[in-house]
Parts: structure tokens; C-alpha cells; sequence
């Protein structure tokens, strides 16, 4: 897998297995079986509320919480909580003969919470409170804004709200509920408004707007406004049709998102049952183990790697050598700073160059000069990072760095040079089609949640700020079409933002919309070959495959097998060819002989290339204390040479 890709398909698994864990229901359960409400609006505006919870009980509870959005500053001048008497009514449950539960406000979470012993029951729950100035006194009108049940924490079953003024009207109030779960007014009269609810579910809410009388709040001073009732009135007319209007644009997003999600099967559909990865499928299986295992490592490593060369690479340049007879390999002890870390390797291979440098070409003339500098001798002393010690103690920091940003100026140079020699053989290109397909893929899902979040009667503050964060990132998306990580944290942007929809069937069909757009963004090639090079890189897959195995090397000579322990080295299973060759034949005696058939070999070369450098980049200003975990590019590295792939190798670019 792309190494840059890895932290946000980590990201998006882990997320989904969060998702799948916290919907399976724990050993204790509670549920919100009824909730009846009553409220009365007083004459100085404040808002009294009486409800009636019943809960089941699975399991055993000792405190039940109360969500009320009260974070330390809401207008509740008092909360109590008591068990419902027998013998009357909501309403009229009075102060006598009630016995009070322990309530206690926690500002962290906006919830009272109520000490109440259940288990494995039915238990009824009664609140009151009082809110402060919930109502506002215009010359020409009272306004109530109230929302119910905010954000409620649990599904709210059978609910009933019955508001009353305690001043006698004359006529009916002026009532609009906003509600997206079905909710009704059921009955509307100058003594009585009820609101019926069959489900509110979790994190949704009903708001109710009433324009009441003035005299209905006789002792609260009139606030100035500049709008009229009847212009207000017009207002709420318009909000409360967007409202009624919800469920039919809501279907028509679920057809829209359902076409998309046709669109997008088809993608994947090409893009995994693709005619030229078939082509190149077919056309490795007439190239033979032999012919791989023959080919120049340079282009080897450079064919499966689809030109993204990385810094361990440069081993391929060593073996060229090798095998030219320019180069030996020994096993030598490492130095003191190796031998004085517990977890550092001890021994390891040394390269030493015993051939004469004419008829070399550029990339290996360079490859001599920069590694070896004069001296004939490679010791991977010179090319490790910081041991565990060393990084504790935090002592040569600067000699570490300037080594990191010496070895990196030398690879882009030398990575040049191969991909000059390389050039003309292997056709390494970009897969353009993605200049197009990511942004057309942003736009479309950028305005679907657009018209989603218009349809569901959000604030258009919030579609503001929606457009802003989802077109923000679909644009960089677009420009950095070349890598996948972008336009697939784009999509991550995307499912968090469907996320907070509040109409199931359509979050559901668009979701499905995301991750098989994630699916086809995986498969989707990020550099392609022509058909000789595809053919031949689907080979080297197959070839790799072999090794990880363990390989089948037979009767082989001992100069075949170290070059297929070189080839497993380049293609990132060195390890496993190594342990599972021995497995197959433990008591293979010529083996013993080989440098790099010996495990300290591959430790080394591992530590040396990828280990020692974990946590520290170019541009780090302090030390890790990491540096000993991963499989790294010798170890048990992922097949990420596919052909949907945008590279080969742990850690190849996009």
C-alpha cells in the first residue's frame, strides 16, 4: 500500500470499526418509551414545564441522565426530579406527598443526572423546571421559541407536548412545530395546543414558534422590533413549507445518490475486471522465472516499483555491481554504537568494490562516488540512523541530520540517473484520466450534500459553512489529483458531513455512495506501463509471490540463490523467502556460506534503511524514541505492487 495512502485508509477503518462496534448494544439498556409534556407560559414570560418520563430498564442502572443543553449557562432556573404520584395527574402532581431523587448537574456533558436505582424494569420519572424569559413581548405580539427535547441523547417513543397559557386568551395561538420526524399539531384551541410524536429519534428535536396575545404576558415589558406580525407570519409560512416540502426532496436525493451509486458500481466494475490489467495478466504468464530472475536489478526494482524509486533502492545499484564481479559481500561486526545498543543489530553485510571503474555506467560511477567516497569499502554504519540509545541520550542530532539530508540529495540524484537508463525500456506514465474523474468526482459530491443539506432545512449559515469545508478540500483534492490520499480524505470530509443528516434512507444510499467511491478511487491506477512493461511487471508480481513463499530453487547453484535473495531483497520479502527457504530445507548446507542467506544480513539491511530512521524526517526539530517497530521494506511487507496500485513496495509514492 502507498505509504502515504496508509494513514487514512487506517483512518477510515478504524473509523467504520467504531461505527460497527457502538452498534452493538451493551449487557444494559435504556429505553424511552413515553414522554409527556406539560408546559405553561406565565405572564412574565418564563416557561414552566412538567414532564413524565417512562423508561425500560434492561439491565441494572443506578442514575438515569436528563440531556438539557445546560452547559453552565442556560436560562433553567431550577430542575427537580421525583417519583410520580399514584393518585393524579400531569399537571397535577402539586408539591405534597412527593419524594424527591438526588439530581446533580454536570456541565461537561449539559446533562442532570438522577440517582435512581432500576434493574430489569418499567420506572417512571418526573421532571420539572422553569425557564427563564423563554418568551419575548412585542407591540403587536408574544413570542415563543421553543425547542423540545434538544438533542436529546436516546430515542424519544410516543412523545405528547401540551402547551397552556396560564393568562386566559380569547383565541387559538399562532403555532408552526418544525419537525423532521413526522411530528404533528393535534389540537390548536385557546386553551390548549398538543403536539403528538410517534418517534423523535436521537439527536433530533421539535421546535415550536407560538405568537400569543400580549396579554397572555402582562407582566413583561415589550421589546422593540422592527418587524410587523403579519411580515413575520410570512416568514414562518415559507420555513414551515420548506419543512412540508422535505420528504419529497429527500426522496429525490435518494433517487439522485442511488444513480450516482450506479455511476460509481461501474467504475469499480472497470477499474477491478480492467482489459489491460487482463492483457498484462495474460502476457506475464509467457515470461518465465528465469527471465526475471536474469533481469538487471536497477530495472527490476525500477519496473515493479513503477518509476518511484526509493532510497532503499539503491541495494539494486550494489547488486548490479555484484553480479558484474565488481563487488564482494562479507559479514563483518558492526561498530560500537551497534554493539553498545541492547536492540541494534551486531553483524552485518559489508560491500567492498574490487573491480576498475572504466565501461561503468553513470548511475553506478555515481552510485561509487557517493556511497563509497573513495575509500572501496561500504559499511551500512554509514548509512544508519540513531540506535534506540543514541536517540534517549540525544546526543549527535546534528550528525544524524546532516546525514538524513546528505543521503536524500545523493538518492534524487542517483534515482535520476536510473530513471534515465530506464527510460527508454519501461513506458512509465501518469494515469491521466484522474486529472479529470477526481474533480468531476468532488463536484458531484459536493453538490449532493449541498442539496441534501438545503432539502433537510438547514441553516443556510451552516450550508455556508458546509460549502466552505467540503469545496475546500474537493479543491485540493483536484489539484493534487496525483495523490490518492487527497481526494480519499475529501471522501472522509464527505461521510462525516452525511453523517449529520437527519433522514436515515437518504444518509444510507449516500453513504453507499462514498465508500464505493472510495473502492474505485483504490482501484483506480495511479501510473500505468505500456503493454510490454505491464506484461513483464505482472511477472515480477507473480515471481514475488513465488519467493514469499519460499521459493523453488532446487538444485540450484550458490551464485543463483544469493541473486534470488537479492531479488527478494528488492521486492520487499527478503524475510520471508529467507524463513520460509530454511523451513522447506533446514539443513540446506551451502547456504551457510552465503552473506546474504544469513538472517543477520537481513536484520541489518532493514534496520540500517528503514528502522534507525523511523520518526525522523528532514525537517524534525526533535528526537523519536521510536525506531524499532514495523516490518520495514525487508520484513513482511504488503504487496503493494498491484496493478491498481500507484506504486510497488512499502512506502512507494503515489
Amino acid at each position: 500500500m502507498n505509504k502515504g495512502l496508509r494513514p487514512v485508509m487506517l483512518l477510515v477503518t478504524a473509523f467504520m470499526a467504531a461505527i460497527i462496534l457502538s452498534s452493538c448494544s451493551g449487557s444494559n439498556t435504556l429505553t424511552v418509551d413515553k414522554v409527556d409534556i406539560m408546559a405553561e407560559l406565565l405572564p412574565d414570560g418564563d416557561l414552566y414545564v412538567e414532564e413524565l418520563y417512562t423508561y425500560t430498564v434492561s439491565g441494572e442502572f443506578d442514575s438515569i441522565s436528563r440531556f438539557m443543553d445546560n452547559f453552565g449557562d442556560a436560562n433553567i432556573e431550577f430542575f427537580e426530579a421525583y417519583v410520580p404520584p399514584s393518585d393524579r395527574e400531569l399537571g397535577n402532581f402539586g408539591y405534597t406527598n412527593l419524594e424527591r431523587y438526588p439530581a446533580s448537574l454536570r456541565k461537561k456533558s449539559g446533562s442532570y443526572y438522577i440517582k435512581v436505582l432500576a434493574k430489569d424494569e418499567t420506572r417512571q420519572v418526573y421532571y420539572r423546571y422553569r425557564l427563564d424569559k423563554e418568551a419575548v413581548k412585542y407591540d403587536d405580539r408574544g413570542e415563543l421559541d421553543w425547542t423540545i427535547l434538544n438533542d436529546n441523547d436516546k430515542d424519544h417513543h410516543n412523545v405528547s407536548v401540551m402547551l397552556r397559557m396560564q393568562q386566559p386568551i380569547q383565541e387559538p395561538v399562532i403555532a408552526y412545530m418544525y419537525d423532521r420526524s413526522g411530528g404533528v399539531i393535534a389540537e390548536n384551541t385557546n386553551k390548549l395546543l398538543r403536539y403528538e410524536n410517534k418517534l423523535l429519534p436521537k439527536g433530533d428535536h421539535a421546535r415550536l414558534k407560538a405568537y400569543v396575545p400580549t396579554e397572555a404576558l402582562s407582566d413583561l415589558e415589550v421589546t422593540a422590533s422592527s418587524t410587523l406580525l403579519s411580515e413575520q407570519l410570512k416568514r414562518e409560512t415559507a420555513l414551515s413549507q420548506k419543512f412540508t416540502e422535505r420528504e419529497r426532496l429527500m426522496e429525490t436525493g435518494i433517487k439522485l445518490s442511488r444513480w450516482l451509486t450506479y455511476v460509481v458500481v461501474a467504475g469499480v466494475v472497470y477499474y477491478a475486471l480492467s482489459l489491460l490489467r487482463l492483457a498484462a495478466w495474460f502476457g506475464g504468464l509467457r515470461i518465465s522465472f528465469e527471465e526475471i530472475e536474469d533481469m538487471d536489478p536497477g530495472s527490476l526494482v525500477y519496473l515493479y516499483r513503477k518509476g518511484t524509486l526509493l532510497r532503499v533502492d539503491v541495494l539494486a545499484g550494489l547488486f548490479k555491481l555484484r553480479r558484474k564481479r565488481m563487488l564482494d559481500i562479507t559479514m563483518e561486526r558492526l561498530g560500537t554504537r551497534f554493539q553498545e545498543d541492547a536492540k541494534a543489530p551486531k553483524q552485518g553485510p559489508q560491500f567492498t568494490f574490487i573491480g576498475k571503474r572504466s565501461g561503468l555506467a553513470k548511475s553506478e560511477r555515481y552510485l561509487l562516488n557517493w556511497l563509497f567516497r573513495g575509500t572501496g569499502i561500504l559499511k551500512l554504519d554509514s548509512l544508519s540512523g540513531p540506535t534506540k540509545t543514541e536517540r534517549k541520550q540525544k546526543i549527535s542530532e546534528d550528525m544524524y541530520m546532516n546525514r538524513l539530508r546528505g543521503l536524500q540529495r545523493g538518492f534524487i540524484r542517483w534515482r535520476e540517473l536510473v530513471e534515465e537508463e530506464n527510460r527508454q525500456t519501461i513506458k512509465v506514465g501518469v494515469y491521466a484520466p484522474r486529472k479529470i474523474i477526481f474533480p468531476v468526482l468532488a463536484l458531484l459530491h459536493l453538490t449532493m450534500l449541498v442539496y441534501l443539506y438545503i432539502a433537510d432545512v438547514t441553516a443556510w449559515g451552516w450550508v455556508g459553512l458546509l460549502f466552505l469545508i467540503v469545496g475546500g478540500s474537493g479543491t485540493l483534492a483536484s489539484i493534487r489529483w496525483r495523490k490518492k490520499k487527497y481526494i480519499i480524505g475529501f471522501l472522509v470530509v464527505c461521510f462525516f458531513a452525511a453523517a449529520q443528516i437527519r433522514y436515515a434512507p437518504v444518509v444510507d444510499t449516500y453513504l453507499n455512495f462514498v465508500l464505493l467511491s472510495m473502492i474505485m478511487v483504490g482501484l483506480m491506477p495511479g501510473k500505468v506501463l505500456n503493454r510490454s512493461s505491464a506484461a513483464k511487471r505482472s511477472a515480477v508480481k507473480r515471481y514475488r509471490r513465488m519467493l514469499a513463499r519460499g521459493g523453488d530453487y532446487g538444485s540450484r547453484e550458490p551464485e543463483s540463490l544469493e541473486r534470488m535473495m537479492e531479488n527478494a531483497i528488492l521486492l520487499g520479502v527478503g524475510r520471508r523467502f529467507l524463513t520460509r527457504a530454511r523451513n522447506k530445507q533446514p539443513a540446506l548446507d551451502r547456504l551457510a556460506a552465503l552473506p546474504l542467506w544469513d538472517p543477520a544480513s537481513i536484520i541489518t539491511i532493514d534496520y540500517a534503511f528503514n528502522q534507525s530512521w523511523k520518526g525522523i524526517t528532514r525537517n524534525s526539530s526533535t528526537w523519536s524514541s521510536g525506531g524499532d517497530s514495523g516490518d520495514g521494506f525487508f520484513g513482511d511487507s504488503s504487496d503493494s505492487g498491484s496493478d491498481g496500485g500507484d506504486g510497488g513496495g512499502d512506502g512507494a509514492g503515489d
